[in-house]
C-alpha cells in the first residue's frame, strides 16, 4: 500500500512538472486581452503583404532599413567605438501599434539600450498579427545591432 501511494505521488509530481515546462503561446494582459507569441499570420512591417510568401523576408528588410535610417547613434558610444546588440521585446497591438518595448538582453551599454527602445517605440504602425480572421496582440523580440563603423560619417 505504501509503495502504491509513493508511486501515485511520484506520477502526479511528474505530470505537474511536465505541464509547467510546456511553453504558452498566449499570455494575459490588462483588460482581459491576450498577447500571442505565435499566430497564423505574424505582424508585418512597412509595405509588406501580410499574406504573401515573403512576408517575413520583406518585413526583415524594411525593418532593417527603418532602424538604420532612424537610429541616432549615441555620440559618446560612437567616439569610444562601442557597439553591441540590444534585444528588445515589443508588443504589437490589434491595430499594429507598439504598446510595449523593453530590454530583454542588454548590449552592455546603457545609451545603446535606451536608443534601441526609443527607436522601436517610435516605429510607425505594423500590419497587425492575425489568428484566424481576428487581429490579435503579438509579442516579438527584435535584435538591434549597433555597429559604430556603419554610422561613422567621415
Amino acid at each position: 500500500m505504501t509503495r502504491l501511494l509513493m508511486l501515485a505521488v511520484f506520477v502526479c509530481s511528474l505530470f505537474s512538472a511536465v505541464a509547467q515546462e510546456q511553453p504558452s503561446l498566449v499570455t494575459s494582459m490588462k483588460e482581459d486581452t491576450a498577447v500571442y507569441t505565435w499566430v497564423t499570420h505574424m505582424p508585418v512591417f512597412g509595405s509588406c503583404d501580410p499574406t504573401g510568401e515573403n512576408a517575413y523576408t520583406c518585413s526583415l528588410k524594411e525593418l532593417t532599413m527603418y532602424l538604420f535610417s532612424h537610429i541616432r547613434y549615441p555620440q559618446e558610444a560612437l567616439a569610444r567605438n562601442e557597439g553591441g546588440i540590444t534585444q528588445v521585446g515589443i508588443v504589437i497591438d490589434k491595430k499594429g501599434r507598439i504598446k510595449q518595448a523593453s530590454i530583454e538582453v542588454s548590449s552592455g551599454n546603457k545609451a545603446l539600450d535606451q536608443e534601441a527602445v526609443r527607436v522601436l517605440s517610435d516605429m510607425p504602425a505594423w500590419k497587425p498579427g492575425m489568428e484566424g480572421t481576428q487581429t490579435v496582440n503579438v509579442a516579438m523580440s527584435i535584435p538591434v545591432n549597433f555597429k559604430p563603423e556603419a554610422y561613422r560619417r567621415e
